[in-house]
C-alpha cells in the first residue's frame, strides 16, 4: 500500500537508506568531477542496470549507482534531477514506496512537470495496485509525448484492470501500432487482450510474433539470462492461449498437438534458466572464496559459463583454472573447443 502523511526524504537520508540496501557506505570520489560529468555518470550507471532485465539488479550494480549518485549529490546537492535519479534507483532496488515519493517530488518541479518518462515511471509503480492513479500519470506522459507506446501500454493495462476490456484492446492495438510491433512486452500484452475478447485468430498471430521477437532477442544477447526468461514467458503465453481455446471448446486436433509441443519446448527453456541459476550460485562462491578459490569450484564455474553461452568469460575462467591447475584435463579440452568456436 502507499504510505500516507509521510514526509519526503532528503537526498542525504535517501543516500543513507540506499547504502543500507547495498550493505555499505558510499565511496567518495577522489577526483571531483564537474556537474555535467557527475550527472552523465549517474545516468549511465542507472541505464546499464536497467538494461540487465534479469529479474533483479545485482548488489554490485546498486553499489555503482549509489556511488555515482553520491558523487552528484556532493557536487550539486540541489541538482533538480536528483529526485528523479533516486526514484529510478529505488525502483531498481525494489523499494517502490520510496521510488514513488521521489518521482512525485520530481514531477512537481519545473523540470519534472514536463518529463514524460517520470510520469510514465510513476504510472508503472502504481498500475499493479492502483490503476486509477496510474491512469492519471500515463495520461500526463501521453500528453507530453503523443503516441508513446509504453504510455499507451500502461493505459491499456489500467483499462483492463478496471474492467473495460474493449478499451484495453483498443489501446493495446494503438500501442502495438505505435511500436511497429517490435517489442515483445507490447505484442504479448496485445495477445492477452485478444484472448480476453476470444479473438482466437488474432491472438494466435500476435502470440507467434511475440515468440519470434523473443527468439531474436536471445540471439542478440547470447549468454544473458533476461532474454531467455522473456522467451519462457512467450511459451507460457502460447500455452495459455491454447488452454483457453480448449476450455472454450473451440480447439481442434492441431491445437492439442501444438500445446504438447509447447510444453516440451518450455521445459527446454526452463532447463536453460536453471543453468543461469546455477551460474549465479557458482559466481557467488567464486567471489566469496577469492583469492583462494578451490580448483573444483573454478572448474564448475567455467563449465557453467560455457554452457550458458558466455564464451569469452568461460575462456578467461578456464585460463585462470589452468594457471592454478595446469594438469586439469577438463579445462584444456573445453578451452580448445571454445577457442575454435565461430564468434556470433
Amino acid at each position: 500500500m502507499i504510505r500516507r502523511n509521510v514526509p519526503l526524504l532528503t537526498p542525504v537520508l535517501v543516500s543513507a537508506i540506499l547504502c543500507h540496501v547495498l550493505g555499505q557506505a558510499p565511496t567518495p570520489s577522489e577526483d571531483k568531477p564537474s556537474r555535467e560529468e557527475a550527472l552523465r555518470a549517474a545516468v549511465e550507471a542507472l541505464e546499464q542496470a536497467e538494461e540487465q532485465d534479469e529479474g533483479g539488479v545485482r548488489a554490485a550494480a546498486l553499489e555503482e549507482i549509489n556511488r555515482r549518485l553520491s558523487t552528484l549529490q556532493g557536487v550539486d546537492p540541489a541538482h533538480p534531477w536528483l529526485s528523479y535519479l533516486y526514484g529510478r534507483a529505488y525502483a531498481l532496488a525494489g523499494r517502490s514506496g520510496d521510488a514513488i515519493d521521489h518521482f512525485r517530488k520530481f514531477v512537481e518541479t519545473r523540470e519534472g512537470r514536463n518529463e514524460w518518462q517520470a510520469h510514465r515511471r510513476l504510472g508503472d509503480l502504481f498500475v499493479g495496485e492502483f490503476p486509477r492513479l496510474a491512469k492519471a500519470s500515463y495520461d500526463k506522459a501521453l500528453a507530453l509525448k503523443a503516441d508513446e507506446p509504453t504510455a499507451l501500454l500502461g493505459l491499456s493495462t489500467c483499462a483492463y484492470k478496471t474492467g473495460d476490456v474493449d478499451e484495453a484492446l483498443r489501446l493495446a492495438q494503438q500501442a502495438a501500432d505505435a511500436d511497429g510491433r517490435q517489442t515483445v512486452r507490447i505484442v504479448g500484452h496485445l495477445t492477452r487482450m485478444f484472448i480476453a475478447k476470444r479473438q482466437w485468430a488474432d491472438a494466435d498471430r500476435t502470440a507467434v510474433l511475440a515468440l519470434e521477437l523473443a527468439e531474436a532477442g536471445v540471439g542478440k544477447r547470447p549468454g544473458a539470462r533476461g532474454p531467455v526468461q522473456t522467451l519462457e514467458a512467450q511459451y507460457d503465453l502460447l500455452t495459455d492461449l491454447l488452454q483457453a481455446r480448449i476450455n472454450e471448446k473451440v480447439a481442434g486436433a492441431e491445437d492439442y498437438v501444438r500445446l504438447a509441443g509447447f510444453f516440451r519446448k518450455r521445459n527446454d527453456i526452463s532447463a536453460r534458466l536453471a543453468l543461469h541459476d546455477a551460474l549465479r550460485v557458482l559466481e557467488l562462491g567464486v567471489e566469496s572464496t577469492a583469492p583462494d578459490t578451490p580448483a573444483r569450484l573454478l572448474e564448475q564455474y567455467a563449465v557453467t559459463l560455457a554452457d550458458v553461452g558466455r564464451t569469452e568469460a568461460a575462456i578467461a575462467a578456464f585460463e585462470n583454472l589452468l594457471t592454478l591447475d595446469p594438469s586439469n584435463s577438463t579445462a584444456a579440452e573445453r578451452l580448445g573447443r571454445l577457442r575454435t568456436m565461430p564468434k556470433p
